[in-house]
């Protein structure tokens, strides 16, 4: 779990992609994600993520994509086989190559969908991401709430990686018993957890209430986002994708798996 937090943590560079203005890989993981929800074939949710890959490694990041791709592996396995238990709850349903391949489907869905905002957050910082959104006419209040919350995202991830290792030095064992043990023994992680959480959520409070958060309603930025010729060609090839994408939805009919 931790290790899909930390890809919600920018980490900084000078490539291509991190130079894009923020509403523009906005739209690219929207579309990207949009692809592999339109598409079940894992023919073409494998060009997705491999897609998604390509971009990873254009931004330096793929070794930290990668890794919140890999820490996601627990869910992805858990969301296959809720799909296999729900498909053989089915009447008239039994667990054949059928049933797996769609639990599969689904499953290998997530994937895209954890990469392409995983690329995201590696290559936009908190600030862009909230100027972005206020550009989008989105109400501040909510902004600040959102940009938070991924503030303290990275944070808390290490938070819980040291309370886990603080609770494995005192003879907790997690990786032994059945789920219900296992489930049970998590309790003495997720109160210290709740605890940190509680507090940083009064000091922010705090925080924002003396320097008088919302008193004034037009806000000025240091920075302005402007779209260059580079941003407007990029989003005008993704959007052409897109849509091409739609039509051989639509209108072609693929025999791929």
């Amino acid at each position: 779990m931790s290790t899909i937090l930390r890809g919600l943590q920018f980490y900084p560079g000078k490539t291509v992609i991190h130079k894009l203005d923020p509403r523009v890989k906005l739209v690219i993981s929207l579309l990207l994600m949009m692809t592999a929800a339109i598409y079940l074939e894992v023919t073409i949710i494998t060009i997705v993520v491999a897609v998604e890959a390509l971009l990873s490694i254009i931004a330096k990041v793929f070794s930290r994509w990668a890794r919140t791709v890999y820490g996601a592996a627990p869910l992805i396995i858990l969301v296959f086989l809720l799909n296999v238990l729900f498909k053989l709850s089915m009447p008239g349903q039994s667990l054949g190559f059928q049933s797996i391949y769609e639990a599969l489907q689904l499953a290998y869905r997530l994937v895209a969908f954890l990469a392409s905002f995983s690329i995201f957050f590696l290559t936009t910082t908190p600030e862009e991401l909230g100027m972005a959104l206020t550009k989008m006419k989105v109400p501040y209040m909510y902004t600040f709430a959102f940009i938070s919350a991924i503030r303290f995202t990275p944070i808390l991830a290490e938070e819980l990686q040291s309370i886990i290792d603080a609770q494995k030095s005192r003879g907790l064992e997690l990786e032994k018993g059945n789920m219900i043990t296992r489930l049970r023994r998590y309790i003495p992680i997720l109160i210290p957890l709740m605890v940190n959480v509680l507090r940083r959520s009064y000091e922010l409070a705090e925080a924002i209430e003396v320097k008088c958060f919302g008193a004034k309603k037009n806000r000025t930025y240091l920075r302005e986002l402007k779209m260059t010729k580079r941003d407007l060609t990029v989003l005008s090839i993704s959007i052409t994708l897109f849509t091409l994408a739609i039509y051989v939805k639509l209108f072609v009919k693929l025999n791929i798996p």
